[in-house]
C-alpha cells in the first residue's frame, strides 16, 4: 500500500541529470516581511514578449514550468512559475487566497513585468481566481483556469447525497473529512521521497489508455516523467507543510464572491472525463461567473487535457492571435 511499503521499481530508473536544478530554477525573492518566494523562468527571454504566470497544482512546485518551456519559446511567451508558501523555496506562512495576489505582484514588480496573464491548473485554480478578483485590470491581462478545483459549495451543490445542508452541519463535516482524511490520503503516496519510488507512484497513477500513452518516450516533448519526479522532490523540500496548507486553503471558504470577478477576462478549460475535479463543478463555476466562460473538452481527463490543448491554452492566455 502507498506510504506503508515499498512499491515495485519504476519501468526505468530516474535520469539523475533530470533531478538537477537549472540556474533559472534556483531563483528566489525576499519580501518586505522577510518571507522568501521561490520562482523560475521559462520560455522566451525577450522582455517585450507577453508574460504568463503559471500556478502549479497540488502537490507541485515551480518546476512545473519545465513542461511548457519549449512551447512558450515557440509561441513567444515568457513563463514564470512561483512556489506557493511551504512548497519548494517559499517560506511556509499563514497566507490565504486573498493574500496570494500581493505575492504575485511582488514577483511581477521584481521582474519589471508591468502586465501579465495567469494560468492556474487544478489546485492552482483557486489562487488564479483570487488574482482575477484582486489584481487590477491594468496589470492582469486575463486568467485561464484549467481543470480548476472549485469551492466546497460546488461539490455540495452538485453531489446529490450532499445537497442537504442540515443547517451547515453537512459543510462542516465535509470540511473536516477533507482536512483530516482526504488530504492525508492524497499525501500518503508521496511520503517516500526516494526518486525511484516517486516515479513508480506517477506511473501507477496513469490508468486510462491516453494517460498510459503519456508514459511512452516522445521525441517531440522536451520533458518526461523524470521531470515530474524532480518537481515532486522540490515540492517537499521543506516537508509536508506546503501541501497541507494548499489543501486546507482550497477546502475552506475562499473569502470572496466569484460574482465579483471581472469574468470577461476569465476562461475555464475542463475535460468531461476529469475524475479529480468533476466537470459538474466547472459548470457550477461558470454559472457563478455569469456563464459563457467554460470550454468542455470531450474525452479529456485531468492530465490529458494538457497534452492536446496546451498550445491553445497558452496562446489564448498570452493574447497571441486574438485581442483580450
Amino acid at each position: 500500500m502507498a506510504g506503508s511499503s515499498k512499491r515495485l521499481p519504476p519501468t526505468t530508473p530516474p535520469d539523475p541529470s533530470k533531478l538537477l536544478l537549472r540556474p533559472e530554477e534556483r531563483t528566489s525573492l525576499t519580501l518586505p516581511d522577510g518571507r522568501t518566494l521561490g520562482y523560475a523562468k521559462y520560455g522566451s527571454t525577450n522582455p517585450s514578449d507577453p508574460a504568463i504566470f503559471l500556478f502549479h497544482g497540488m502537490p507541485g512546485s515551480r518546476l512545473v514550468g519545465r513542461s511548457w518551456n519549449k512551447l512558450c519559446k515557440e509561441i513567444g511567451a515568457r513563463l514564470i512559475t512561483i512556489d506557493r508558501p511551504g512548497n519548494g523555496l517559499s517560506t511556509l506562512g499563514d497566507r490565504g487566497l486573498k493574500e496570494w495576489p500581493d505575492d504575485v505582484l511582488s514577483v511581477a514588480d521584481h521582474l519589471k513585468i508591468e502586465r501579465f496573464s495567469i494560468v492556474g491548473g487544478s489546485a492552482g485554480g483557486p489562487f488564479a481566481f483570487a488574482c482575477a478578483r484582486y489584481i487590477p485590470r491594468e496589470r492582469l491581462r486575463g486568467t485561464s483556469v484549467v481543470c480548476g478545483i472549485a469551492p466546497l459549495d460546488a461539490f455540495l451543490d452538485t453531489t446529490p447525497y450532499l445537497s442537504w445542508r442540515l443547517g451547515g452541519l453537512t459543510a462542516l463535516v465535509v470540511r473536516l473529512a477533507a482536512r483530516y482524511i482526504l488530504l492525508p490520503s492524497l499525501l500518503a503516496p508521496y511520503r517516500d521521497r526516494d526518486p525511484a519510488q516517486l516515479k513508480r507512484v506517477l506511473e501507477d497513477q496513469c490508468r486510462t489508455p491516453e494517460e498510459k500513452e503519456l508514459l511512452k518516450p516522445d521525441p517531440s516533448r522536451e520533458t518526461d516523467l523524470d521531470d515530474a519526479v524532480a518537481m515532486l522532490m522540490e515540492t517537499f523540500k521543506q516537508g509536508d507543510g506546503g501541501f497541507m496548507q494548499d489543501g486546507s486553503i482550497t477546502c475552506r471558504d475562499w473569502g470572496f464572491d466569484l460574482g465579483d470577478i471581472d469574468s470577461e477576462r476569465v476562461w475555464l478549460w475542463h475535460g468531461d472525463q476529469d475524475a479529480v475535479a468533476p466537470v459538474a463543478t466547472a459548470k457550477w463555476l461558470d454559472e457563478r461567473l455569469g456563464g459563457g466562460r467554460l470550454r468542455v473538452l470531450e474525452g479529456k481527463t485531468h492530465s490529458t487535457i494538457w497534452k492536446y490543448h496546451d498550445k491553445e491554452i497558452f496562446l489564448q492566455s498570452a493574447g497571441l492571435g486574438q485581442e483580450t
